[in-house]
């Protein structure tokens, strides 16, 4: 990371946004499970709804996580 030539400051903030887009991704996940599975009409359309909702929470984990772990030089 010592390419970039953040400051701790700018990484601080950069980490911050992440959670905070974390947290929106699974509150919206969430409904768009609950939305997708209790109107849907078949099994897998069930399965996709609660796939794409799950996509919703865990991929901003993901990327929150690994800027998270990353220490600065």
């Amino acid at each position: 990371m010592s390419d970039l030539n953040l400051s701790s400051a700018q990484i601080s903030q950069i980490k911050k946004i992440l959670w905070i887009i974390t947290v929106v991704g699974s509150v919206l996940g969430g409904l768009m499970a609950l939305i997708g599975i209790f109107a849907s009409k078949s099994a897998p359309q069930e399965a996709a709804a609660a796939a794409m909702g799950l996509a919703l929470a865990v991929i901003p984990y993901c990327l929150a996580r690994a800027v998270s772990e990353m220490k600065q030089e």
